[in-house]
């Protein structure tokens, strides 16, 4: 028979059929690490199919998509155009080869999901038919493969088939922050009213995917208890809270919050932590800030009311700060500012109520008890204030880093906060507590993420750039080292230090480097110290 088939259609070479289905999916991976509260326990973080390169730049869960938008090219049409044909023979006739390369297609190409909106409004305008075959092979590919870029267009297309039965599968998706807005939008498209499935959801996320997420709630026909949320716990993620603090500071009506006559404690700290990021978003950041936000005259007056009788910690010290700060700055270029409430009037009031507050404490007692704790947001809020306060963070911050050599932070702290009669006593403690033999491996093209050992080197590097021909060793480690940022930035202080300052070795170092370094912008470099110009 087979050779009765050859005769008719030649030696065509025979389709490899490839198993794309498994068992040990990102769904089952993720349906085993739910915890008791319904999120994702951290062992999830990263998924079956995450490549681990410390020399390969990785993105947040969710990130990638975030920034990278729409693929227009020619090729990426041309794409298009071929999923949209498999998937429709998919949608007809149930192909098995059509799955596969389709499958294929979308794995093997990392920016496949690029396409995926022009992807689908090619596919809706197509009319395929749902049953008896899109909706199971939508639904393999969202729960039976182990590539994420599958999962992703699994989602996409369960979004358009109108069977809200997996409801459940795209929620326990949507934990993931890879896959919250696809999820999100899938959920969008199957349910008349989405806003409680999306909640649910949002309440159980806390990247990008939240992010995402929380902008597209924000926006619908929201109840009390959900907007009494965006302003408690909905800003809350662990990127920045800049992303949604005016989201829910207006669709969560915090004005209208902030003009009762009294406030609970949760209330008041989660408006200083929403005010603290508009402040700090200003009119130049990643989301809107206090500089277009209708509502700043009033939230801030009335915050500082209540923050007469809730001020109690260093971190309201900080926010009330933050605020006279942003004050000062706004009495001296009020423009267009008054259309958000501002007048000189109501500043300098605002001014001086906050000093008032400020001043009826000793906040010296608090912050000194901060700076002793282990818990590191009452660390950092305490040596933020005991830089408004004039405390000395020296003692502070070089005994932390003699109980942790090996921590980045403690590094930066110690070159931040040292004087120059501490040059001597940082520079010997590096010498004799970095592994810097171990770093001094020889140069390669790698970028280093992930080590703490690498990021220390880094910062007790740029630390001497004041402190020419001290340190040499350290120096010699930076031009040694895998990493190019590490030999970038010791070159870049051999140029601050200028040549008839370098050692012989240095100089040898220099030549050698000259010749055999994988990066061609630090060769480039080395050239320009060698004919002694600056680097910018």
């Amino acid at each position: 028979m087979r050779h009765w088939f050859k005769r008719i259609f030649g030696n065509r070479k025979e389709t490899q059929f490839t198993e794309w289905r498994t068992e040990n999916s990102i769904f089952f991976f993720l349906s085993c690490n739910i915890d008791n509260n319904g999120k994702l326990k951290d062992t999830a973080h990263d998924l079956p199919d995450e490549i681990k390169d410390e020399d390969k730049l990785r993105y947040a869960p969710g990130l990638r998509d975030a920034i990278f938008g729409a693929d227009n090219s020619h090729e990426s049409k041309k794409n298009v155009v071929e999923l949209a044909n498999h998937l429709e023979r998919v949608a007809k006739e149930g192909s098995e080869v059509n799955k596969q390369e389709f499958y294929r297609l979308i794995t093997e190409n990392e920016n496949a999901v690029g396409i995926i909106d022009e992807f689908l409004q090619a596919i809706v305008k197509n009319l395929l038919s749902v049953e008896p075959f899109l909706f199971s092979f939508a639904k393999d590919l969202a729960t039976k493969t182990n590539k994420r870029n599958a999962v992703k267009f699994g989602i996409a297309i369960l979004g358009l088939c109108q069977n809200k039965t997996v409801i459940k599968e795209l929620k326990i998706l949507g934990l993931h922050d890879e896959f919250t807005v696809y999820s999100a939008i899938a959920i969008t498209n199957l349910l008349e009213n989405p806003v409680s499935d999306l909640w649910d959801l949002a309440q159980k996320v806390n990247g990008w995917g939240k992010i995402q997420l929380v902008d597209r709630l924000a926006n619908m026909e929201l109840n009390q208890q959900i907007k009494d949320w965006l302003i408690l716990e909905g800003y809350k993620n662990n990127i920045l809270y800049e992303y949604l603090a005016f989201t829910c500071a207006v669709n969560g009506q915090l004005h209208e919050k902030l003009e009762s006559k009294q406030i609970d404690n949760n209330l008041f700290k989660a408006s200083a932590d929403i005010i603290g990021a508009l402040i700090m978003v200003g009119g130049d950041g990643p989301a809107e800030g206090i500089t277009t936000y209708v509502y700043a005259y009033s939230v801030v007056e009335n915050f500082i009311r209540h923050a007469k009788q809730h001020t109690s910690d260093i971190s309201d010290f900080i926010t009330l700060n933050k605020i006279k700060d942003f004050l000062y700055e706004l009495q001296n270029n009020i423009g267009e500012q008054k259309q958000n409430g501002w007048t000189w009037d109501n500043i300098s009031n605002c001014i001086v109520e906050i000093v008032e507050i400020l001043n009826s404490r000793d906040w010296k007692v608090q912050t000194c008890e901060g700076l002793k704790s282990k818990d590191n947001l009452t660390y950092w809020n305490a040596k933020k204030a005991a830089e408004k306060l004039g405390i000395d963070l020296w003692e502070t911050v070089w005994t932390r880093l003699q109980e942790n050599p090996l921590d980045s932070s403690h590094w930066y702290d110690v070159t931040r906060y040292g004087k120059p009669e501490h040059a001597e006593l940082i520079i010997n403690f590096a010498i004799e507590n970095l592994p810097l033999d171990k770093m001094a491996t020889g140069a390669k093209d790698s970028m280093g993420f992930g080590s703490s050992l690498f990021m220390c080197l880094d910062t007790i590097i740029t630390y001497l750039e004041d402190y020419p021909q001290k340190g040499e060793k350290i120096i010699l480690t930076g031009l040694k080292s895998p990493v190019t940022r590490n030999r970038n930035m010791a070159i870049k202080v051999l140029g601050k230090w200028k040549r008839e300052r370098w050692s012989t070795e240095i100089e040898k170092e220099i030549q050698y480097l000259k010749d055999i370094d994988p990066n061609k912008n630090t060769k480039w470099d080395i050239e320009k110290i060698l004919n002694g110009e600056e680097l910018e």
